[in-house]
């Protein structure tokens, strides 16, 4: 029970995310278009992604299934099912005109830009908060050798 609560409890919160982050950029969409209103079905279709989404993070980016697998084949098991969630989730609610052929390739081209963002700026945090305490740890170390 405890292990399915940790489970349900990392979901939320990557879900909370998610959700923070695609309600920002729909706004932002709203307001470029000069809409006043979100129809509640698309509200609701983006928390129902946004859980997907989060559960789709945890199977590929814990160790809850995949002990060893390298990180950019973690990206690969994320990706191809979300984009696939994505897409029907886009179909079904009628986020675009499905029929208009440069409707799909705008949101093909928006998901892989949205997708290489989060990516890189997960990337680039990491890699700033790994030095910031690899230099923590080294200030450590020395501080010790002088004892």
């Amino acid at each position: 029970m405890k292990k399915f609560l940790q489970i349900v409890i990392a979901i939320k919160e990557r879900a909370s995310l998610s959700y923070t982050a695609a309600m920002f950029i729909y706004m932002v969409f709203l307001w470029v278009f000069k809409q006043e209103a979100a129809p509640l079905s698309m509200l609701f279709s983006l928390m129902i992604v946004c859980v997907a989404a989060g559960t789709m993070q945890l199977v590929a980016f814990s160790d809850l299934l995949f002990k060893k697998l390298a990180y950019g084949w973690r990206l690969v098991v994320f990706v191809i099912p979300f984009g696939a969630v994505l897409t029907a989730f886009a179909v079904g609610f009628g986020w675009f005109p499905t029929e208009d052929a440069r409707a799909w390739v705008e949101f093909g081209v928006i998901f892989i830009v949205i997708f290489l963002a989060i990516t890189a700026g997960i990337e680039i945090y990491y890699r700033l908060s790994g030095r910031k305490y690899d230099d923590k740890l080294d200030w450590y170390r020395r501080s010790r050798e002088k004892d």
